[in-house]
């Protein structure tokens, strides 16, 4: 035996083995029952295991194993190229973050052009909670809560600034009603000027709070007084007071005027007028014997602490609330030293924990608190104080983060998906391995050796480098066979051409190889160029079938022309030999 068979020989035997290894844990996680299965959900030493096992099979991708897919639109409004590319990349870590604490195996996370960001979740159970996870902000912020007697200038303000607005509507309202009538506007109230402090504004002699009425009771027929106010005051009209029911702040929203007062909240204008204090409403309504409010919180504009501070949030069991639970908190020292400062020099008062601007809790500070430790409360179960501490452990995201796209793949889907896919390359394959051995007779079987160790070695490419693999994965496999076969095709008719010659079997052999191994490379170099091309720009579907296709076209290169080679120089060594079956 040469030294250039031994080589080939060699190289064929260590890759095979090298492959068949890396594909042992997914013969082992095929061969588990879904008996089984379902009976280890029951045993968690037995569920590791089986997962242990799933997690060094051949991954698979979201049309195979089911599970959601998204893409995030992150808002980069206002920002510079550099700004935005380095929110973008700033969203995408964060997220990766979050889905590896939320448990999520084998995530996907790539951008996708400028402002956008692809996430697959195989195997994901519960999408409903994935979408809060990933779109939710997690901004945190300590803010301090304004004392009462700042909250009716600051109403005024509100009432000044979308007075002028519900003066317009009603105008439209009437001329539509009575084109003859005439519109007598409403007296708008002096505004304090633009960056006077509120607390310093003088309120009116009237009290905005006298004529709320009041939710709790049984009123009826005030409707028109509800309207005539309304119109006045198109902020505060919205609003109930409450005093004495909380102690943090008086002011309450109806549930069915959240949406609607958050608007007005939202408008530009507020933050032009209001800029030292802002108003927040509060994360969950308070239920009470007959309508939901939901509490709306004066705050310091500046908070006076943020969630970058925080390093590290924990659920634990709500000591006030039987069967409830809070989210536990630490400091940063650099936090710690300035909650320590806020809450010596503010005992008594209320300090507002912000959430995505909205505040769950607004605890009385009982004294000075030096070991940078809190917890925030509010109507939190178990999964979603676990989910609050993920996201503030995860970080905050720098911007504004949307599902523009959502597509869900359910497991019995991605069941069925395998199911036809390894079905068609099943069949495929069959016809091909006829038509090889009946056309090429013996020769046909080293073919058929060379297609069989083709798609296992590219298996256990799979598998040892943790790729994954599609259904589109599965279709550029299919395609590799079917170029792997024709290289075969073309060195066996190359071999029958210098066997015309009158060559020996051995000569024709060697040389059949020399003159196809140009073409074949000149081939497949060509069709790995454009699987290249596929690999590097495309995504999703594409990416999958770039990924298979690239492979396979290595591995059909090494087994057309490295494995069959040793085969058919290892079978015609012999120099007697007179007849070769091709």
């Amino acid at each position: 035996m040469n030294r250039s068979l031994q080589i080939r020989a060699g190289l064929t035997i260590v890759i095979l083995l090298f492959s068949l290894y890396g594909l042992l844990p997914t013969f082992k996680a095929l061969s588990i029952p879904a008996a089984e299965r379902e009976a280890a959900k029951d045993d968690p030493v037995k569920m590791a295991e089986i997962a242990e096992i799933d997690a060094a099979a051949i991954r698979r991708g979201l049309d195979l194993k089911g599970g959601m897919y998204l893409v995030l639109e992150v808002d980069q409004e206002g920002m510079n190229s550099s700004e935005a590319e380095d929110a973008l990349l700033r969203v995408k870590e964060i997220l990766y973050n979050r889905i590896d604490k939320f448990g999520v195996s084998e995530p996907e996370i790539t951008t996708f052009g400028s402002s956008r960001i692809v996430v697959k979740l195989p195997g994901l159970q519960d999408p409903e909670r994935a979408k809060n996870l990933l779109g939710a902000t997690a901004r945190l912020e300590f803010r301090m809560v304004r004392p009462a007697d700042e909250i009716t200038p600051a109403l005024e303000t509100m009432d000044a600034i979308f007075l002028g607005d519900a003066a317009a509507a009603a105008a439209d309202t009437t001329t539509e009603e009575s084109a003859a009538a005439e519109v007598e506007p409403a007296p708008q109230p002096e505004a304090p000027a633009e960056g006077e402090d509120i607390a310093a504004a003088e309120p009116d002699s009237a009290d905005p709070f006298a004529a709320f009425d009041d939710a709790l009771g049984d009123q009826e027929d005030i409707e028109a007084e509800r309207e005539a106010y309304l119109a006045e005051h198109p902020f505060s009209g919205l609003l109930v007071a409450q005093p004495g029911l909380l102690q943090s702040t008086p002011l309450f929203v109806a549930e069915e005027n959240v949406a609607r007062v958050q608007d007005l909240l939202d408008d530009p204008r507020v933050e032009r007028r209001l800029r030292n204090v802002e108003f927040q409403l509060a994360a969950d309504p308070l239920s009470f014997d007959g309508p939901q409010l939901r509490a709306l919180y004066l705050v310091d504009r500046s908070p006076v602490l943020t969630g970058e501070e925080l390093t590290d949030a924990n659920p634990t069991a709500d000591p006030d609330r039987p069967g409830g639970w809070q989210v536990s908190f630490t400091l940063n020292g650099r936090g710690a030293r300035t909650f320590a400062k806020t809450t010596g020099e503010n005992v008594g008062q209320f300090l507002a924990i912000s959430l995505d601007g909205r505040i769950p809790s607004a605890p009385v500070i009982q004294g000075r608190i030096p070991s940078g430790q809190g917890v925030i409360q509010g109507s939190f179960t178990n999964t979603e104080a676990s989910d609050l501490a993920l996201l503030l452990r995860a970080g905050a995201l720098p911007t504004n983060v949307t599902i523009a796209e959502e597509r869900t793949v359910g497991p019995s889907l991605g069941r069925d998906s395998i199911r036809q896919g390894v079905n068609a390359a099943l069949y495929g394959s069959a016809l091909v391995v006829l038509f090889i051995i009946i056309y090429y007779r013996s020769s046909g079987l080293v073919t058929v050796v060379a297609l069989v160790s083709n798609i296992v070695i590219l298996m256990g490419i799979l598998a040892q480098f943790d790729l994954v693999l599609t259904l589109p994965g599965i279709a550029g496999i299919i395609l590799t066979v079917g170029m792997a076969v024709d290289a075969n095709v073309l060195i066996n008719e190359r071999i029958r051409e210098e066997l015309r010659k009158d060559k020996t079997i051995r000569a024709s052999v060697q040389s059949g190889y020399q003159n196809a191994t140009r073409t074949i490379v000149d081939a497949n170099v060509t069709t790995l160029i454009a699987g290249g091309i596929l690999l590097w720009f495309g995504t999703g579907p594409i990416k999958g079938f770039a990924v298979t296709l690239s492979i396979g076209i290595l591995t059909s290169m090494f087994t057309a022309l490295v494995m069959t080679r040793a085969i058919m120089e290892l079978l015609t060594r012999n120099q007697g030999r007179q007849k070769l079956s091709i």
